[in-house]
C-alpha cells in the first residue's frame, strides 16, 4: 500500500496545539458564547488532521477534550463531573475527533493511490506505443555532451536502458561509412541550429546491423543552442525491402512471396493490380483472385484517392523517384486499415509497360496507439483544467471564510472593548484600583485580538491576492515610509541613509507592505538606541537585486532566527517592544511570491540586517 507523506514536524506541532488557541479565544469570548462548551473546538479537531496528519489530529482531540473538561464543563476545574451527560458529551466529541482524523488519513491515501495508478498506466501506454512504433526519443546537453534516451532507443542499440549516455559513445555505434555523415549533422545542428532527418546504418552493441531513422532538432535559448532533442526509429525492415527491390527478378520474386508486409505490383497507367502477395490479401481481407480484378483506387479510402493518383502521375513523369505516405485502405468487410505505403517504379525501360511496386505495412496498431495517446493527453489537460478551477474555487472560498470569520470576530471584540472603555470612562472613579486594572486588561486584550485578526487577514492576502507586475522604485518607497514614521514620532532623531535608484520588478502594493514592515521594525527596535541609524542599500547579481535594510538597534540572538518568520513568534517581550508577530511572516510570503528569499543577520546589541532578493527591473 502506498503510504501518505508525513506532514512536517512544525505543521504537526501547530496542528496538535490548535486547541490551545481555541481555548484562549473561547475564554475571551465565553460571556458571548456560553454555555456552548464545544463551540470552537469542533472546527479545531476537524482542521488539525488536515493540517498535521492523523497523529496530530488524535493529539488535538485529546488536548481539546481535556481543556473543555477543565475550563468550560461545569463545574469547572473539577475532574469528576456530577452529571453523566458530561461524560457522554466528551465521549462523543472524542469519537468525532478520531473520525475526522481517520477520514483525512483515508483521503490522503486515496489521492496517492489514484495518482500512482494513473502515472503507471500512462507509462505503460507510452512504453507499449514506443515498442509498437519502434521509435524512441533522446536528448543531450551541448555543453557537457551528456544526455539521456528512452528504453526503446536503448533496445535499438541492444543496450541496458540504464547505461550512461553521451554523444561520443552514441556516434560510435553508427556504421563507419555513415559516421562522418551523422557527426557533421550533429555539428551543424549545434553550430548552425539546423535540424536533420537521416536514414543511416547502425551496428548495435550485440553486433547486429540495423537501419535507423535519426531526427535531431536543436533547442535554442537566448539565441544559443543549449540542447538537441530527437527521435530514433528502427527502420531496418523497411530499408531491407527497399534495397531488395533493386536486386534481380528472382530475388524480387522470392522477396515478394516471403515478405512480412504487403507487396503489390500495379499497372502505372490504370492502377490495376497485376500481382499481390499473401500479406497484402491478409491486410485487406480479400482473396487474391478478387484483388487481381480490382485497382488500387477501389480499395483506397475515398478521401485519399485523388492524392494517390496525383503522386502516381508525378512519378510517371519522372518528377519523383518514389514516394512514401501513410494512408487508409478499405477492407472487404468495410473496416478501415492504416498502412505505411512506399511506391517505386519497377521498370522505366523504353517500350515496356509501366509498372509500380508498392510495399504496404499495416500500421493500424500504431495509429490506434497514437490516438490513445492523444485522447490521454486531452483527458489529462482536461483534468488539469478542472483541478485548477477547483483550486481557484477553494482559494475564493478561503478568502470568503477569512473575511466572514474576521467580521464575525470583530463584532464581539468591538463590543467587549467599547463597553469596557465606556465602563472605565463612566465608572472608573468609583471602581477600586483592582477593578480598574481588570478593565484595563480587558481593553488591551481586545485591542490586541483585533490586531491579530488584522494581521491574519494581511498574511492571507499576501499569500493569495493577484499579483500585478510592474517596475517599482524601492528607494522612493523607503523615503515615503521613513518620512511617515518620523512624522509619527517627531521627537526621535534617526540618521537615515537610502541608496537612490533601487528598482525591482514586482507588485507595487505587496512590495510597499514589505518595505513598511521591515522599516517599521527597524524604527521600533532602534527606539532605545542613542544615535539610531537606518540604512537601505542594494546589490545586483544575475538579474536579481538583493535589498538590505540595516539598523543599529537591539538586535537578537541568531539561534532564535528560526522563529522570526513564523506567525505570532516574537523574540522580545510585549512590554519592551509591542507587536503581534505577523509582520516578518507577511514579508517572507511576499518575497517568496516574487521568487526571492528573505534572510536575517544579527547579534544582541549590534543591530540587525534583513536582506530580500527580488527580480531586478529592466
Amino acid at each position: 500500500m502506498t503510504s501518505a507523506p508525513r506532514p512536517s514536524m512544525t505543521r504537526s506541532v501547530i496542528a496538535a496545539l490548535l486547541p490551545v488557541g481555541a481555548c484562549l479565544l473561547q475564554w475571551l469570548c465565553w460571556p458571548v458564547i456560553a454555555p456552548l462548551v464545544w463551540f470552537l473546538f469542533y472546527p479545531v479537531v476537524f482542521l488539525s488532521p488536515w493540517l498535521g496528519g492523523f497523529t496530530a489530529g488524535l493529539a488535538a482531540t485529546g488536548l481539546a477534550t481535556a481543556l473543555v473538561w477543565w475550563f468550560f464543563m461545569a463545574p469547572v476545574h473539577v475532574l469528576a463531573k456530577p452529571a453523566s451527560g458530561a461524560y457522554l458529551n466528551a465521549a462523543m466529541f472524542m469519537a468525532m475527533g478520531c473520525l475526522f482524523a481517520w477520514f483525512h488519513q483515508r483521503l490522503r491515501h486515496a489521492d496517492l493511490r489514484a495518482a500512482a495508478a494513473e502515472l503507471s498506466a500512462r507509462d505503460e501506454l507510452l512504453d507499449r506505443t514506443s515498442r509498437l512504433a519502434m521509435v524512441g526519443g533522446w536528448s543531450f546537453d551541448v555543453d557537457t555532451m551528456e544526455g539521456s534516451w528512452t528504453a526503446e532507443v536503448a533496445r535499438i542499440h541492444d543496450l541496458d536502458p540504464s547505461a550512461p549516455v553521451n554523444v561520443k559513445a552514441g556516434l560510435g555505434y553508427y556504421h563507419e561509412e555513415d559516421r562522418p555523415v551523422i557527426a557533421e549533422a550533429v555539428r551543424r545542428s549545434i553550430a548552425e541550429a539546423r535540424p536533420y532527418d537521416l536514414e543511416l546504418r547502425l551496428v548495435s552493441a550485440a553486433g547486429v546491423d540495423k537501419w535507423v531513422r535519426t531526427i535531431g532538432h536543436p533547442v535554442l535559448r537566448d539565441g544559443r543552442v543549449v540542447e538537441v532533442h530527437g527521435a530514433l526509429q528502427d527502420i531496418t525492415e523497411r530499408k531491407r525491402m527497399e534495397l531488395a527491390m533493386g536486386d534481380s527478378e528472382a530475388h524480387f520474386r522470392s522477396l515478394f512471396e516471403q515478405a512480412g508486409v504487403g507487396v503489390v505490383e500495379i499497372d502505372a497507367a490504370t492502377g490495376a493490380f497485376l500481382r499481390v502477395n499473401g500479406k497484402f490479401c491478409e491486410i485487406l481481407g480479400y482473396p487474391e483472385a478478387e484483388l487481381l480484378a480490382m485497382s488500387f483506387q477501389a480499395v483506397t479510402h475515398p478521401e485519399e484517392r485523388d492524392r494517390d493518383s496525383a503522386q502516381i502521375r508525378r512519378m510517371a513523369r519522372g518528377e519523383l523517384p518514389e514516394y512514401s505516405v501513410e494512408k487508409r485502405y478499405v477492407r472487404k468487410d468495410g473496416g478501415i486499415v492504416w498502412a505505411a505505403l512506399t511506391v517505386r517504379p519497377l521498370n522505366r525501360a523504353a517500350g515496356l509497360p509501366g509498372r509500380n511496386v508498392s510495399i504496404v505495412a499495416d500500421i493500424t496498431a500504431r495509429k490506434q496507439a497514437e490516438a490513445e495517446i492523444q485522447e490521454l493527453n486531452a483527458t489529462l489537460e482536461r483534468r488539469v483544467a478542472e483541478r485548477t478551477a477547483e483550486l481557484q474555487a477553494v482559494n475564493r472560498e478561503l478568502e470568503t471564510f477569512a473575511y466572514a470569520a474576521s467580521h464575525d470576530l470583530r463584532a464581539p471584540l468591538q463590543a467587549i472593548g467599547g463597553f469596557s472603555q465606556a465602563l472605565m470612562d463612566d465608572c472608573g472613579k468609583v471602581l477600586e484600583a483592582n477593578g480598574r486594572s481588570h478593565l484595563d486588561h480587558i481593553i488591551r486584550a481586545s485591542s490586541r485580538m483585533a490586531g491579530l485578526i488584522d494581521g491574519l487577514l494581511t498574511l492571507s492576502r499576501a499569500a493569495r491576492c493577484e499579483m500585478q507586475q510592474a517596475p517599482v522604485d524601492l528607494s522612493a518607497l523607503a523615503e515615503i515610509v521613513l518620512a511617515e514614521l518620523a512624522h509619527g514620532d517627531p521627537e526621535r532623531e534617526v540618521r537615515i541613509q537610502v541608496e537612490p535608484g533601487i528598482r525591482v520588478q514586482g507588485d507595487p502594493r505587496l512590495l510597499e507592505a514589505a518595505m513598511a514592515n521591515l522599516l517599521g521594525n527597524a524604527w521600533k527596535y532602534t527606539s532605545k538606541t542613542p544615535a539610531a541609524s537606518i540604512a537601505v542599500a542594494a546589490a545586483l547579481a544575475d538579474g536579481m537585486r538583493t535589498v538590505r535594510i540595516t539598523d543599529n538597534g537591539c538586535g537578537f540572538d541568531m539561534k532564535y532566527a528560526g522563529k522570526l518568520f513564523q506567525p505570532f513568534q516574537r523574540l522580545h517581550r510585549q512590554d519592551e517592544y509591542p507587536g503581534i508577530g505577523i509582520g516578518l511572516a507577511t514579508v517572507q510570503r511576499i518575497v517568496q511570491r516574487h521568487g526571492g528569499e528573505l534572510a536575517a543577520a544579527s547579534a544582541p546589541g549590534q543591530g540587525a540586517t534583513f536582506s530580500m532578493t527580488l527580480p531586478g527591473a529592466a
